[in-house]
């Protein structure tokens, strides 16, 4: 049985904000890295493949697919704390998140980007951010 979404008056979301802008700018951060580490992976597996490579290209190999492997697993572990604290994960590079609300007893959004000072928006549901408006 699904559970219903937690819901946030906008004191509480900008309550929670700090712990929230910490989670998100590692998701951000994370997201961006990501690629790059891809790209590492894919260079030192192909340089460990060549019949001319020795036991560094191998090494490196094993760096790359660590780092990756880190990477994943902290990004998955913020996004997995937002989960947990009900806040809705719209864009991870961004820095997007949403928090649901009620506004005049209609389910809403409370909307927040990444290096903005607080909870100052909100859209309804579907509507993401280009139906942002101020509180």
């Amino acid at each position: 049985m699904e559970r219903p979404p937690r819901t946030y008056e906008v004191p509480e979301a900008n309550r929670v904000l700090p712990q929230v802008r910490r989670l998100v700018g590692q998701i951000a951060e994370l997201s961006v890295q990501l690629p790059e580490l891809q790209d590492q992976l894919r260079i030192a597996e192909y340089r460990m493949r060549r019949p001319s490579s020795g036991p560094e290209e191998a090494d490196r190999y094993e760096q790359a697919t660590a780092a990756m492997r880190v990477s994943e697993e902290d990004l998955a572990t913020a996004a997995m704390a937002l989960d947990e604290m009900g806040v809705v994960l719209k864009h991870p590079v961004e820095g997007l998140v949403d928090f649901y609300s009620y506004r005049n007893g209609e389910l809403v959004e409370l909307c927040w980007k990444l290096g903005e000072d607080r909870v100052a928006h909100w859209h309804r549901i579907g509507e993401g951010f280009p139906g942002r408006k101020p509180l």
